[in-house]
């Protein structure tokens, strides 16, 4: 039979896996930004350069692709926004819990004055 998580420790667990893949999430929204933006640049240089039919698709193709990394972006983006949102519930929830058990037990202290 397995031993229980010491009290307290599931809901810091909840909230360290959170940040983690907040910061997780930042790393790989930062790097798909970075690489977006040496392709911007290379594609610059090489519309100047590449002209006809060919390169009228060839811009349309990077122009989709452009399209498709700001929509990875943007939902995560969205993704982080919603681990922020849960974290300050679990510490909304956590901190409630810690008021109500501290809240009986000055129920109990003032029960043991009375008695």
């Amino acid at each position: 039979m397995a031993t229980p998580p010491p009290p307290g420790s599931i809901q810091t667990s909840a909230q360290s896996e959170n940040e983690k893949g907040y910061t997780a999430l930042s790393m790989v929204k930062s790097g798909i930004q970075q690489s977006q933006q040496e392709v911007r640049t290379t594609m610059g240089s090489l519309m100047a350069a590449y002209g006809g039919q060919d390169g009228g698709a060839f811009q349309r193709l990077l122009a989709d692709w452009n399209g498709q990394v700001d929509l990875i972006t943007k939902n995560i983006g969205e993704m982080m926004q919603k681990l922020q949102e849960t974290g300050v519930q679990q510490r909304n929830v956590q901190q409630q819990t810690t008021d109500s058990i501290l809240g009986s037990s000055r129920s109990n202290d003032v029960f043991n004055q009375l008695t």
